[in-house]
């Protein structure tokens, strides 16, 4: 079984559409991946409905779980986008360099996005960031 940084772009996609890449594949990092992938392909509001359907597949049917959580799968493609905008990298593995808390203080960026900790609520709510969509400050 190959694992996700064997894979390209497309196979990557394709697995977990298919719900063929292994749960334990299934990773912070995969996710981020999976974001990048769908807007650089798409643009930022199609990925994000894009990536909703997919890990909702995913959950229900690799996971055999019901902890999809939409408002968190949305934040990590608008969070995403937003570091992608203010970074003249086109490469995720630069990006997440560049911007580290990506990858090690996601849960924080979540909680400035949104103004609450939607990881213990609101699981298939939408709810609205406040103010601007995504208030850092840097």
């Amino acid at each position: 079984m190959m694992s996700p940084l064997e894979m390209n772009d497309a196979e990557l996609i394709e697995q977990i559409e298919n719900c063929t890449l292994s749960p334990s594949f299934f990773t912070h990092e995969v996710m981020l991946r999976m974001s990048w992938i769908l807007i650089q392909n798409y643009g930022v509001k199609e990925a994000t409905n894009r990536n909703c359907k997919i890990k909702e597949n995913y959950f229900n049917n690799a996971l055999e779980g019901n902890k999809f959580n939409y408002p968190l799968t949305k934040a990590y493609t608008e969070i995403l986008h937003y570091f992608m905008e203010k970074s003249s990298t086109k490469d995720l593995d630069k990006l997440l360099r560049e911007f580290p808390r990506l990858r090690y203080n996601f849960k924080k960026l979540v909680k400035t996005h949104y103004g609450y900790d939607i990881l213990k609520e609101h699981r298939t709510e939408d709810p609205k960031p406040i103010g601007q969509p995504i208030l850092f400050t840097f």
